[in-house]
């Protein structure tokens, strides 16, 4: 009987030999390469028609001088030059199903930039992936040692655009909904990519949103300048929220950032402007828009109490154990240049 069952099986296995070894189908879609010239400076967006009308293909992109050449979906395409606007250079949706490496590093540390903050920046998904359309960065109450023996009692993580999305000047558009722990502090900031007027906080940075533990009725931006630690200063301002609070619901933080002044908004609303003549550069008092005339690139953290904190009775030591994770999420980041 045995015997039977097995030439019947082998019988079948030979009608249906795909049951043996299934190769994955090929998809193959026709492409059409598209070579344009370029003037170094100038903006060039491709469009594509859909239903008689000309949408936007992809992102914005700044000419060199060459030619630029690049393989797309079948279709009709022109390629306009955009002017007197803004247009979309860089951009992450978070619509895949993981961190997109091109775009993002994450930074792995027990010493988070200092200001007595008490996490661990670690690299693990847990603490920073992306699902449903969301980028998600996560604050658990696990400890982490370092192998020079640093312990934080808290971990989350921190990413960064250096090297994959550097700008000088631009628009910078966030989405995002924060946590609402005590101590929890969320921030979405710029550093510059080479420190050309010295370190921290002579080349400066630029707070786009912090938000302070469950203070979440408010959001904060700042400017730090001046001279290395500790002949530094800052300059800070906050937006009390009319309606839902930053934990409550998305908004949309905006920061507009040229030679002559830096904006901040909250839903396109705008909260502050502050002006080349309230920033300087220690080391080059001679230059209007130091430190702010450099590259900088976009930073995503979320870390946990510090000095933020030092005016509040605020720590996050006092939130429940079923109250984490306390997590950030992110639609989206756009940046924009502008074209003129």
């Amino acid at each position: 009987m045995i015997m039977v069952v097995m030439m019947r099986l082998l019988i079948s296995l030979l009608l249906l030999p795909g049951l043996l070894s299934a190769e994955p189908e090929v998809s193959v879609k026709p492409a059409v390469e598209l070579t344009f010239p370029t003037e170094a400076g100038k903006f060039y967006q491709l469009q594509r028609k859909k239903a008689e009308q000309w949408e936007d293909f992809g992102l914005a992109v700044r000419g060199r001088g060459a030619p630029l050449t690049g393989y797309h979906p079948s279709g009709e395409y022109r390629v306009v030059t955009p002017t007197k606007k803004w247009v979309k250079v860089w951009a992450d949706e978070f619509d895949g199903d993981a961190l997109d490496f091109t775009k993002w590093e994450k930074e792995e540390n027990n010493y988070g930039g200092g200001n007595n903050e008490r996490q661990a920046y670690r690299t693990d998904p847990k603490y920073c992936f992306v699902k449903d359309g969301f980028l998600n960065m996560a604050v658990y109450r696990d400890a982490h040692t370092t192998n020079d023996g640093k312990t934080q009692p808290y971990s989350s993580s921190r990413i960064r655009s250096q090297k994959r999305g550097d700008w000088q000047y631009g628009r910078f558009e966030i989405r995002a909904k924060v946590p609402a722990g005590e101590g929890i502090w969320p921030a979405i900031w710029m550093l510059p990519t080479e420190s050309k007027y010295g370190t921290w906080a002579a080349s400066g940075e630029i707070d786009i949103l912090e938000s302070r533990g469950s203070e979440v009725g408010e959001t904060t931006g700042a400017l730090h300048f001046g001279g290395a630690w500790p002949r530094n200063t800052y300059l800070a301002h906050s937006y009390q929220f009319l309606g839902k609070n930053a934990a409550e619901d998305f908004h949309i933080y905006t920061l507009e950032w040229s030679a002559e002044k830096i904006e901040w908004f909250v839903d396109g609303k705008l909260c502050k402007t502050r002006t080349n003549d309230e920033w300087f550069s220690e080391v080059a008092r001679d230059n209007p828009v130091a430190p702010y005339d450099q590259p900088f690139h976009l930073i995503l953290n979320v870390a946990v109490d510090g000095r933020f904190f030092e005016k509040t009775d605020q720590r996050a030591d006092k939130l429940s154990p079923d109250a984490f994770p306390q997590t950030l999420l992110v639609d989206y980041v756009r940046v924009y240049q502008w074209a003129e």
